[in-house]
């Protein structure tokens, strides 16, 4: 069931995948630099129901985690995502003051020359490597 959420997400637009990220982490866009992401690392949990296909996956964004139904195909997996995160995008934190003020502080911290978070130094594949292709049949409660 998870090579369906793959397989799905690797289907989507561009446009579609910043909705993804908006869906899953209340983001339109993955961080630039290593330092940016912390902690964060995405995770694909089973969403144990008898009916998976009757179902649409939930996300936490402030887990960045998504608990994925047992869908029975891919055509079911790509029309529920696709309906989540088209239907069922409340959160934007990428809107906020604070986003916009860390965000404004991040484009000129190169300027002061403190080399932080804003180096152009970091690596390009870290987005890439906090995309964990990985999947508990756990579900944690306090998720919810």
């Amino acid at each position: 069931h998870v090579k369906y959420f793959w397989s799905a997400l690797e289907a989507f637009s561009p446009e579609q995948r910043r909705a993804f990220l908006k869906f899953i982490w209340g983001r339109n866009r993955l961080p630039l630099t290593e330092a940016e992401w912390g902690d964060a690392t995405m995770r694909v949990h089973a969403l144990e129901t008898l009916t998976p296909d009757q179902h649409l996956p939930v996300a936490h964004t402030c887990f960045f985690s998504i608990e994925w139904p047992k869908y029975t195909s891919l055509h079911i997996a790509k029309a529920k995502l696709s309906y989540a995160i088209t239907h069922c995008a409340g959160i934007d934190a990428d809107n906020t003051s604070e986003a916009r003020a860390n965000a404004l502080a991040d484009a000129f911290a190169h300027l002061e020359g403190d080399g932080g978070a804003a180096s152009s130094d970091a690596p390009r594949g870290a987005a890439s490597s906090r995309l964990a292709r990985t999947s508990s049949s756990e579900t944690d409660a306090s998720n919810v």
